[in-house]
């Protein structure tokens, strides 16, 4: 008898860049944004200096929300490497900076029916698979 194929125990939800979503938790619960990027955080076992195995990272997937999760960073005015003889100025300061937001910490917005909803799939007659609204079965494109 056949052993069943195992899936990976942390499913990956289905976020991709453009898409609107909702900060369910954190600081910034309600804040609504738009995707900027999709951070892919590998999956996998590595062997630390004193012979034991961790795992790499418990989060398979993060994303950047623009105007959410907002940090403060202090640079400091710095020469830029450059080809040409004049080397220009790094302007330094305090810079706002967007940072990663755990996508379980995330659900998208339909732009049809404006609610939060999990994402369904369906096969069109043409045989592609698409992401749907799970309340409106609306079409969910990236960046609409």
């Amino acid at each position: 008898m056949a052993q069943p194929k195992m899936t990976s125990p942390n499913k990956v939800p289905e976020i991709r860049s453009g898409d609107t979503v909702v900060v369910l938790h954190g600081k910034d619960a309600g804040k609504r944004g738009r995707v900027d990027r999709v951070i892919r955080n590998p999956v996998g076992l590595e062997k630390q200096k004193s012979g034991f195995w961790r795992k790499t990272s418990v989060r398979p997937l993060s994303v950047v929300i623009s105007g959410v999760n907002i940090a403060k960073r202090h640079t400091k005015p710095r020469q830029r490497m450059s080809q040409n003889q004049q080397q220009p100025m790094q302007a330094g300061g305090i810079v706002d900076k967007p940072m990663p937001i755990d996508a379980s910490n995330v659900m998208i917005v339909c732009p049809r029916c404006d609610r939060i909803t999990r994402v369904k799939h369906e096969r069109l007659a043409s045989g592609k698979s698409v992401r749907v609204c799970g309340h409106c079965r609306e079409q969910l494109e990236a960046g609409a």
